[in-house]
């Protein structure tokens, strides 16, 4: 007789096995071989390494970075609640079924991301025990801290998700991210210097938790959100790698009025041809697609504070490997609106293509390593450097797109 804890381990045991066949799909023996065994020993050896003495570079990071790296982790990833479409004809008729297996999620979630939060702070323990002073009880209240912040998130922005829309929802949760940074890097001053104080903000943040889990456990008329978020996560890993290998992952659309940008839908381009013609559609397609607006954005952001942490010395450094990011993240945008069933349709020649990928993508990444170099140079108060690195920021951008299409012709 099926139970509603043997219904719930059922469902785990075969998300298990389905992430299991797409890691089997994509890491034959031969990758196994040539990849992730040289990979794994070799993180191995340089792990051990650190715990023998701490890599020089380490010198040049301060600990706003790995705080960073914490607030980047907890905001990562969601809450996974078991549910299905088909259990709208069967569950939804017994509340008590739907609210266990709501809690039995929560749990199981709650599980997961305590053994995630382990490992990541075993792999950052040598640099915060020989490097940056901390005791190992230090770093017990740090994974601690990880962990129910990461949970926290989770919950936080799935009840965000549902209760608020559109931009209210971008603003809402922008806040938060801000309000979590500041948060975790006093608590880490806090940790280092002033423990009782650290205790009570730890208490607080429980108390968050409890209040977190009983809305969530409380909340009703969430069923269809909950089984398309879930849908999402349990295909988060296949989309990734479908799209690594080209392969055209359709994307679900909402219904709005009129799109943010380009809502008259004019000319970007005075003179017509066929490269003007694909470079407008790609144009159009990314910047009327909220999530990759917010995308672009959000990568901004992160690579802002980056350079902020850093010290000035790097801003530079720093501005041409964000630059590279950049133009490979916009590399994505192309690769999803030149796969689009209808932009197939027209039988755009391999040469058209080629100089239509590289205007594309030098219009797209031009902005956000403008806006990067301008971060820079507050920074590092050198405003003469900056008017300067406008005209090379164009140059290196330019040529950062040929190459990077250059690159696509060669591999398609």
């Amino acid at each position: 007789m099926i139970t509603v804890t043997r219904l719930f381990l059922r469902r785990v045991i075969s998300d298990w096995k389905y992430q299991y066949q797409v890691w089997k799909s994509a890491v034959d023996w031969i990758v196994a071989l040539y990849i992730v065994i040289p990979f794994s020993a070799g993180f191995i050896y340089y792990y051990h390494s650190w715990w023998r003495a701490v890599p020089g570079w380490l010198d040049y990071i301060p600990l706003n970075a790995l705080t960073a790296i914490i607030v980047v982790f907890a905001w990562s990833g969601t809450i996974r609640i078991f549910v299905e479409n088909a259990d709208q004809l069967f569950l939804l008729q017994r509340k008590v079924w739907i609210s266990r297996i709501i809690k039995y999620s929560l749990g199981y979630s709650i599980i997961y991301n305590l053994v995630v939060t382990a490992l990541l702070l075993v792999i950052l323990a040598p640099f915060l025990l020989l490097h940056y002073g901390f005791s190992l009880i230090g770093v017990v209240w740090l994974t601690i801290l990880a962990f129910i912040l990461k949970n926290c998130m989770g919950l936080g922005k799935q009840l965000i998700e549902l209760r608020f829309k559109g931009w209210s929802k971008r603003i809402l949760t922008s806040v938060v991210f801000l309000i979590t940074g500041v948060y975790v890097n006093q608590s880490v001053g806090l940790l280092l210097n002033r423990k009782g104080l650290f205790y009570l903000s730890m208490l607080a943040l429980l108390i968050v938790l409890g209040r977190l889990l009983y809305k969530r456990v409380k909340l009703r008329g969430a069923f269809s959100e909950d089984v398309a978020r879930e849908q999402t996560a349990k295909l988060r890993l296949a989309k990734y790698m479908l799209q690594s290998a080209g392969t055209y992952v359709k994307k679900p659309r909402f219904n709005r009025k009129r799109p943010l940008l380009f809502r008259n839908s004019n000319l970007i381009f005075k003179k017509r041809n066929p490269v003007n013609g694909l470079v407008e559609m790609c144009l159009k397609s990314k910047l009327r697609n909220d999530i990759d607006i917010m995308s672009y954005f959000r990568m901004l952001g992160a690579s802002s504070v980056a350079i902020l942490i850093f010290p000035s010395d790097y801003g530079w450094l720093l501005w041409f490997a964000f630059s590279i990011m950049i133009t490979n993240v916009v590399w994505l945008f192309w690769q999803e609106a030149i796969n689009d069933p209808f932009v197939c349709l027209f039988p755009w020649s391999p040469e058209t293509k080629l100089v239509a990928m590289r205007k594309a993508i030098f219009l797209m990444a031009l902005p956000g390593q403008l806006m990067l170099g301008v971060v820079v140079a507050i920074k590092t108060h050198s405003w003469l450097g900056g008017l300067v690195m406008v005209p090379v920021t164009v140059l290196i951008g330019y040529y950062m797109a040929k190459m990077i299409s250059l690159k696509s012709k060669i591999t398609p």
